[in-house]
C-alpha cells in the first residue's frame, strides 16, 4: 500500500474513532436531553435512547478499529488470507447494528412514537449496514484463496 495513502486512511480512522467518543460521551446525552426538553412527552425514552445510541456508535467505533487494523496489515505485511477473519468482524459489527437497529424499531412502534425522521433514520441505517454486510459476505464469498504470509 503506498504510504501516503495508508497514512491517510490511518488519520481519517483515527479522527472518526476520536469524534465518535466525542459523539457517545456529550452529543448524544445532549442530543436526547434537549429533545426531552422540547417534547417532555418522550421523556421515558430518554435512558433507551442513550443506550440505543451508544450501542449503535460502538458498532460504528468497532469496524472502524478492525479498518483501522487492516489499513496497518496491509502497509506492513500486504493484504492476505488473515484478513478474512477480519472482515468477517465487520460483517458481525454490522449485524449487531441492525439488531439494535430492529430493536429500537420495534420498541418505538409498540410504544407508539413512530416520528417519521426517527423511523426514516433507522430504516436507512438498517438498510445501509445490510448493503454494507451482504457486500462483504460476497466479497468473501467469491475471493480467491490469497496465500498465507508466514511473520517472522
Amino acid at each position: 500500500m503506498i504510504r501516503r495513502t495508508s497514512f491517510a486512511l490511518t488519520v481519517g480512522l483515527l479522527s472518526l474513532l476520536l469524534l465518535s467518543v466525542f459523539a457517545q460521551v456529550w452529543i448524544l446525552p445532549s442530543a436526547v436531553e434537549s429533545v426531552v426538553a422540547v417534547f417532555p412527552e418522550v421523556e421515558p425514552l430518554t435512558v433507551p435512547a442513550i443506550v440505543w445510541g451508544i450501542c449503535a456508535i460502538a458498532c460504528w467505533q468497532a469496524i472502524a478499529f478492525i479498518g483501522l487494523r487492516l489499513v496497518i496489515r496491509a502497509r506492513d505485511h500486504g493484504f492476505d488470507s488473515s484478513a478474512n477473519k477480519w472482515l468477517r468482524a465487520m460483517v458481525g459489527c454490522l449485524l449487531a447494528f441492525i439488531v439494535v437497529v430492529v430493536a429500537a424499531f420495534i420498541a418505538l412502534n409498540v410504544l407508539a412514537y413512530t416520528t417519521p425522521g426517527v423511523m426514516l433514520g433507522l430504516i436507512a441505517g438498517g438498510f445501509s449496514a445490510l448493503i454494507a454486510a451482504t457486500s462483504l459476505v460476497l466479497y468473501l464469498g467469491t475471493r480467491p484463496p490469497m496465500p498465507q504470509y508466514s511473520h517472522p
